[in-house]
Parts: C-alpha cells; structure tokens; sequence
C-alpha cells in the first residue's frame, strides 16, 4: 500500500488512479488524523446481483442446507423463476 500526500494527489490524481487500477494496490492519503484510501472496486454484474437477491430470499429464516445435486438444481429453478419474473415486470 502507497502513501502519498494530498498535494501529490492532487496534481497527479489521474496518474494515481491509473496506477491503483494497474496495480489493483491502494493508496492512502492522510488528512491529519484522518486517512482517505482510493481503492479498486469492481461493480457486480447484473448476474450476480440478481443471485444474490434469490440467495437472500432463500436464506430468511430457513435452516442451512447441505448442497447436491438436488439442492443445486432447485437453487436454479429459484433462479429461472426469478428471472422470468423480473422480466414480466418490464
């Protein structure tokens, strides 16, 4: 992880930005006692936002359940229906 100061980030922010993006490596910026981190941050695709919403309704107030090839396949059927849904919602 690098440090470097506000006034180095500021004329060079755009090279910075390059580099954390390169590198995939964060750099600091202190602000007295604060710190600011500029970071990389990879945006879900729509995929796996939507299995995460069909994980979250699965997982309200049921017990966990070991996975096979039965639960595997119910886990996308959940999944169809939901896409199918959201598509009927369009």
């Amino acid at each position: 992880m690098k440090v470097i100061s506000v006034s180095n980030a500021k004329s060079r922010l755009g090279r910075v930005i390059d580099r954390v993006i390169k590198t995939r490596e964060p750099v600091v910026i202190p602000r007295g006692e604060n710190h600011v981190m500029i970071a990389p941050y990879h945006l879900p695709t729509p995929d796996e936002m939507e299995l995460a919403a069909v994980f979250r309704e699965m997982d309200r107030g049921r017990e966990p359940i070991e996975e096979n090839a039965e639960t595997l396949e119910a886990i996308q059927q959940v999944i169809r229906k939901y896409r199918s849904e959201k598509r009927r919602r369009k």
